[in-house]
């Protein structure tokens, strides 16, 4: 019974998101090829080449849809990832350059949009004075398969790249 409760949220918070990151006309409207089918939000990898902080950056990565709900995509316990440069945390698929160290991130939560809608991944490193903002990426779904792949802006004294892409749900 908990299982199923527990899967029923899951789905409840899933189309929360959905209607979120879809714009208000899409929203109104179910999902189709002409109003924009659901697409997956795919996590595949991320590379620290050079850290905001030294030692290590604690990392976390959030999805915005665009009314401004945050949403915790990675890790999924609200946490934060300790990287050393070189790190390649890798979800689904490896992008990593060669002589990274790979480690698996684990899970992610997964989230939907439609063609059509938009949304921004950002990574994040925990700071004791503030948060630092590493990489923010602004997706807007065309619809089908879309590569993401983003670098964090040069001259900020720290490097990341973040590897993933939509696909149909």
């Amino acid at each position: 019974m908990n299982n199923i409760l527990s899967r029923v949220g899951t789905l409840a918070a899933g189309l929360t998101l959905v209607a979120a990151l879809a714009s208000p006309a899409q929203a109104a409207e179910p999902p189709t090829a002409a109003a924009g089918f659901l697409l997956k939000i795919v996590f595949g990898s991320l590379q620290a080449f050079d850290l905001e902080e030294s030692g290590e950056d604690e990392i976390r990565v959030r999805i915005i849809g665009p009314n401004g709900a945050e949403y915790i995509g990675w890790p999924t316990n609200g946490d934060e990832a300790d990287t050393k440069a070189g790190t390649c945390w890798v979800w689904e698929y490896s992008v990593c350059t060669a002589g990274s160290t790979e480690r698996a991130a684990g899970a992610y939560k997964s989230q939907t949009t439609v063609a059509g809608g938009s949304f921004t991944i950002e990574v994040w490193e925990d700071d004791h004075i503030g948060d630092d903002l590493l990489l923010r990426i602004p997706v807007t779904a065309t619809g089908g398969y879309q590569e993401i792949d983003a670098y964090s802006p040069a001259g900020k004294g720290f490097s990341y790249r973040f590897r993933g892409h939509l696909e149909p749900a």
